[in-house]
């Protein structure tokens, strides 16, 4: 009893300090109901043992903290927490059991029912930590379903002992099931409770890695976000001797427009672009923005016409992405682009020949696109890989109309 109200306690104040997660909340009242479940068999044991009502508390507060936690891990989820079949299931076997109660006629039957539908809650529980998530929280989830699903078993073998056990309380079947009762169940609630622990906390060090890895205004990658996620990729993409091209992109003119319109306005112009790209770009594309009005993208597996092609939509759109805020301020953006080549190119190195780029943009006009030469392999002294010899090359600026 002490240890459920223990984490009872330890989860609402997770809940209240660490974002207020409903599942949080949904594992504090669970253990706040199991507390309550031992202090009534606790009452029932030594002071009232023909009194029903404590019986029908503990079935009432053993059934409701099972439910409850299995929709805390469906919550965590963000699976549908389908209240109406687990409610449904919680109502069916406290009504079923209460009937029996007040008969008098409980037995192995009703034992069995409340048991197998807390191992149905456990096995809903673990099944939900095999959602998969674009979050990390899958990662965080593998030790706490063998928990969860090595309890279920557990609970499932006593259900399978209670049906089997000859009936009434005097047999040798009857004390082994009541020794695993009380010795296997509280240490298994003991263990989810402590991985729910260990859950909320593994969920918040995700949550904080992302927000340092994201930028406030816009909720792409920041540069420290960006730099941890293209690095493997280039690394792959020399790996696997496949095409991978940087692009840097910045908006023209952005310092007067700010000056302009003001900050406000700056800012939702950031965002809008923003969105633009990233509804453009595909799934295994990388964005993320460096700083200021100057993004960044990583497009794997992407040549030099491709890149150029996939870079000149983009900019083609802008104009009507982001609406001109005033009919003498259009919105249009320049960019560099570097595609990798030779085995000891870097991130870094293509993201220098890209701003190379992107300044040659800017300087012959802006709102063009500039394909940045190759270079040379560092250990040969050759160009890398039939990578042909040429200048600075520009798309074709947009012409008015």
């Amino acid at each position: 009893m002490a240890t459920s109200l223990l984490l009872s306690i330890a989860l609402a104040a997770a809940w209240r300090r660490f974002g207020r997660e409903a599942h949080a909340a949904l594992w504090s009242l669970a253990y706040g109901l199991s507390a309550a479940n031992w202090a009534a068999n606790l009452l029932k044991l030594w002071l009232l043992p023909a009194d029903s009502g404590l019986t029908l508390i503990s079935v009432v507060c053993s059934v409701g903290s099972f439910a409850l936690i299995a929709l805390g891990f469906r919550r965590r989820a963000g699976l549908p927490l389908r209240w109406d079949a687990i409610v449904a299931a919680a109502c069916v076997t406290i009504i079923f059991s209460t009937t029996a109660l007040l008969r008098s006629n409980a037995d192995n039957w009703t034992r069995a029912l409340i048991v197998l539908f807390c191992s149905a809650m456990l096995v809903v529980s673990a099944m939900s930590l095999r959602t998969k998530r674009g979050d990390g929280r899958l990662a965080t989830g593998g030790a706490a379903f063998w928990m969860l699903a090595l309890f279920a078993v557990y609970t499932i073998a006593l259900g399978v002992l209670a049906l089997c056990s000859p009936p009434g309380t005097h047999n040798a079947g009857y004390e082994i099931y009541r020794l695993m009762m009380l010795m296997g169940v509280p240490t298994g609630l003991f263990g989810v409770g402590l991985f729910a622990m260990f859950l909320l906390a593994a969920d918040l060090a995700e949550g904080m890695s992302q927000l340092a890895g994201s930028d406030p205004l816009t909720g792409i990658l920041n540069r420290r976000g960006f730099e941890q996620a293209a690095l493997p990729l280039v690394a792959q993409s020399i790996r696997r001797s496949q095409p991978l091209a940087v692009v840097i992109a910045d908006i023209d003119c952005f310092k007067a427009f700010n000056d302009r319109f003001g900050h406000h306005l700056g800012d939702i112009v950031l965002q809008r672009f923003s969105a633009y790209i990233g509804g453009t770009i595909r799934g295994c594309d990388l964005f993320g923005r460096l700083g200021g009005e100057e993004f960044v993208l990583v497009l794997p597996d992407t040549g030099d016409q491709a890149a150029v092609e996939a870079m000149e939509r983009v900019r083609a759109g802008l104009a009507t992405a982001v609406p001109e805020l005033d009919p003498s301020c259009a919105i249009t953006a320049s960019f560099g682009i570097a595609v990798i080549v030779g085995r000891h190119e870097t991130l870094g190195d293509m993201m220098q020949r890209a701003d190379a780029a992107l300044y040659r943009s800017k300087v012959e006009g802006r709102d063009r696109i500039t394909l940045a030469p190759a270079t040379l392999d560092g250990e040969s002294g050759l160009l890398a890989e039939d990578e042909p010899e040429f200048d600075y090359m520009n798309v074709v600026r947009r012409t008015a109309g």
